[in-house]
């Protein structure tokens, strides 16, 4: 991988997206400000993936960037919003480095293997800490 996969345009718009999450974080309070980086950033991460192909500038640390910034976002998300965010956090975060370490770039395609009750007892388990944070 050369340097140039650094200033490749998706992950232009990476960076863009990652101060628009910091800006987002920051301005939690406000919501104007709040709402419309977040909005600007999901409109984003819509956007470098079909870059990359338009432009054929596909990159590992593309992938790596794009599901960084992703989590990142939720992250701060979760934070905000509630007192055990920062457990569903880490999950999510468990999850993305397992499946890179051991699936590589092509690690989302990994889920297309899993057992089909996964999502399910995912479901199950959100609902379960919904009603246990707000005892």
């Amino acid at each position: 991988m050369g340097h140039e996969v650094f200033v490749y345009w998706p992950n232009i718009l990476g960076y863009i997206r990652l101060v628009l999450i910091f800006t987002a974080w920051n301005a939690f309070n406000n919501p104007a400000v709040f709402f419309t980086s977040y909005s600007i950033s999901v409109i984003l991460d819509g956007l470098d993936g079909w870059t990359a192909r338009r432009f054929s500038q596909t990159s590992r640390f593309g992938a790596w960037l794009d599901v960084v910034v992703d989590n990142l976002g939720r992250s701060m998300v979760w934070g905000q919003l509630y007192e055990w965010g920062w457990l569903v956090s880490s999950v999510e975060w468990c999850v993305f480095v397992c499946n890179h370490n051991a699936h590589g770039a092509q690690w989302t395609n990994s889920f297309t293997n899993s057992p089909q009750w996964t999502l399910g007892t995912l479901v199950l388990a959100a609902g379960r800490l919904e009603g246990w944070a707000s005892q």
